[in-house]
């Protein structure tokens, strides 16, 4: 049987015997540290592999083609390289699937060359690169002019990057230059009274403008819209029969009609109404007028033909189903 003592012994046995234990871990072992991480970190980076798998997919490949412009072709593929995360290392492994025709046959037979990926980037460019590109954005850069429905930010992002093709090192001085050569004329005169010292407060104030300019554009144009509006309106309006009160009177009044009778427009079948008046007045007297109004506005009874009765038609006459 055991007793409190023999159970308290027992204990400090196995207290003793747990405690001599040797709990620490040798250096080779790692230690992996369990974190926690919630799922919609999971799903946003899923997403974002996601997003990033298409559009290296849909990136456009380089054949060495005229109409291809190397220098463009590979800062937007560097682009999408540090977007994705891929190292110099990875890149030079996977250039050959953004190549085909003649570009791949050029990369197969000089990859023995290739020792990183900027000396890729050196040759890439060296054989590729055309060397009228230059002239080229400088005869663009001349002629640029921003478009009617045109953007500020549409036109300004294309001057600059002429810019860095033609000088890379231009000054902000030069770059205004060709900034206000080809801004539209509703522009550069707010523009130039705000005097911008570099290219970003040139694209700050042109775009303040610009806002404006839409603004009362936009609010002429709903003002125009009412004007045209209210002019067809108007125009309706002069083809539109009149009902005025006196118009209704003069129908009814003794000029209408001979006899001194006059029409009851409002009843189901036209009924008339003897009034007096002087023959030489075109409306009754007053004292008549109350009279006159009150008796021109009484509906006629309803009367059938049958029995004589009042109240219903002869249609409707029950009467008549006794024949």
């Amino acid at each position: 049987m055991l007793t409190r003592q023999g159970a308290t012994r027992l204990i400090e046995a196995e207290f003793t015997r747990l405690s001599n234990i040797d709990i620490d871990f040798p250096d080779r072992t790692t230690v992996y540290p369990v974190v926690y991480r919630p799922t919609e970190l999971f799903m946003a980076e899923k997403t974002v592999a996601t997003l990033l798998s298409k559009t290296l997919e849909h990136t456009p490949k380089y054949s060495g083609k005229p109409d291809q412009d190397a220098d463009e072709w590979l800062k937007d593929l560097i682009a999408t390289f540090r977007m994705a995360d891929i190292t110099g290392s990875q890149a030079l492994k996977i250039i050959s699937t953004f190549l085909e025709g003649h570009a791949k046959q050029w990369f197969t037979e000089n990859i023995a060359t290739f020792e990183s990926w900027d000396v890729f980037k050196t040759e890439f460019l060296h054989t590729y690169s055309s060397p009228t590109a230059k002239q080229l954005a400088s005869n663009r850069l001349r002629t640029r002019q921003q478009r009617y429905d045109e953007a500020v930010i549409e036109y300004y992002t294309d001057v600059m990057k002429l810019c860095k093709l033609v000088d890379p090192n231009m000054t902000d001085a030069s770059k205004l230059d060709h900034l206000y050569h080809g801004l539209k004329s509703s522009l550069i005169k707010e523009v130039l009274r705000q005097a911008p010292s570099t290219p970003s407060e040139f694209l700050e104030q042109a775009r303040k403008e610009e806002n404006l300019d839409r603004l009362v554009t936009t609010s002429i144009q709903q003002t125009n819209d009412n004007d045209t509006l209210a002019m067809n309106y108007s125009n309706t309006s002069l083809y539109r029969p009149t009902h005025s009160a006196e118009s209704m009177h003069y129908q009814n009044s003794p000029n209408m009609y001979s006899g001194g009778y006059s029409a009851n427009v409002y009843s189901t079948r036209p009924t008339y109404t003897r009034f007096h008046h002087q023959p030489s007045s075109r409306y009754p007297p007053p004292a008549q007028q109350s009279s006159f109004n009150a008796l021109r506005f009484q509906p006629r009874p309803l009367r059938c033909y049958l029995c004589h009765k009042l109240g219903h038609f002869a249609r409707d006459c029950r009467s008549a189903k006794n024949y």
